[in-house]
């Protein structure tokens, strides 16, 4: 007859509640644990293009791909990074479009947040330690705490993301920005084109004619020493001079350029009447509802829809059509 032991953890013994670890610390150490998968989920996503087949097979096996917490791409843009502190499973706060050469700087400063919270006395006047605590005390039942001021009138607070700041894409990226970004572009084109234009042959110069440089083309048909120069901005003229000499359309197009370049699309300068003329172009190029059959509600005020043109953020606002419910979400209005 077999003896029955007498432990049947085999003498194994648990952490007293004196020494055993507090929630508050467990979670600080699972943070780190998963914010390292998501610096390492971040470099690979920098350094590998995933092949055709891969990204089919990553759609397929979508519940089995590991996501990064921390991390995802911005709605607006790929070329900006939505940033989560994450604590305990949680989103605690998220810091919207930023850009992607700032994100290992961000991620960076999560860590080294994470590293100096204080299990022991965390700093609750630090309002982003505390939501972190009392998400903690939500999880674990326990008793919440209120923020505390410091007497100090200056205090320096542990900033989670390094100082770094997310951008207004509303406002950034608005659609009197698109157009300037457009407009650099094709001057670029038309610059690059004219410093080899000499070395062209009557082909490749045939074929860019048909092409067309929007900014620059000949004067005579019979002459390569004169050209007309335009300022080009959402598909309309703003402004031609004709006949400029060789040698000074290269200075006329790299003026161009800098002027470009220095018009602020987030505060224009409307008494320029150039800027005046360029941002009217913008407003009538993404004009909403020039498609054929648009949706009434998506047509301008003045043409009994919801739409209006903000000259806070210098876009087309425009309302959305939720399929699921069958009805139209008018836009917010002074955006």
């Amino acid at each position: 007859m077999s003896k029955i032991l007498k432990d049947p953890f085999g003498g194994v013994k648990g952490v007293s509640k004196v020494n055993s670890p507090s929630p508050f610390k467990i979670d600080k150490e699972e943070s780190l644990k998963e914010l390292k998968t998501s610096v390492e989920l971040w470099k690979k996503n920098k350094k590998i293009k995933k092949s055709f087949l891969q990204k089919l097979r990553i759609k397929k096996d979508n519940n089995f791909e590991i996501k990064a917490l921390h991390w995802a791409f911005s709605d607006h843009s790929k070329k900006y990074v939505d940033i989560h502190l994450v604590w305990a499973k949680s989103k605690i706060r998220t810091l919207s479009n930023v850009p992607i050469k700032k994100v290992i700087t961000a991620l960076n400063g999560l860590k080294e947040f994470y590293k100096k919270i204080s299990t022991i006395r965390p700093d609750l006047n630090n309002p982003d330690i505390l939501l972190c605590y009392n998400q903690t005390a939500k999880n674990y039942k326990l008793p919440q705490k209120k923020l505390k001021f410091k007497d100090q009138i200056e205090v320096t607070l542990l900033d989670p993301f390094a100082g770094v700041k997310g951008e207004n894409l509303d406002l950034k990226l608005n659609d009197f920005t698109k157009d300037k970004f457009l407009a650099i572009e094709q001057i670029q084109f038309s610059i690059d084109f004219f410093n080899q234009i000499d070395k062209m042959t009557d082909e490749k110069k045939e074929k860019f004619l048909k092409k067309k440089s929007l900014n620059f083309s000949y004067s005579f048909k019979n002459s390569d020493d004169y050209f007309d120069i335009s300022l080009i901005w959402a598909g309309r003229i703003i402004e031609s001079i004709k006949n400029v000499s060789k040698k000074k359309t290269e200075i006329a197009l790299t003026s161009m350029k800098k002027f470009v370049n220095s018009i602020n699309t987030e505060k224009p300068d409307m008494s320029n009447s150039r800027i005046k003329l360029m941002y009217e172009a913008s407003k009538e190029k993404h004009r909403p509802g020039k498609g054929k059959n648009p949706r009434k509600e998506i047509l301008p005020e003045k043409n009994g829809g919801y739409s209006y043109w903000s000259k806070k953020t210098h876009r087309w606002v425009v309302g959305k059509f939720d399929r699921k419910k069958n009805i139209f979400i008018p836009p917010k209005k002074n955006i």
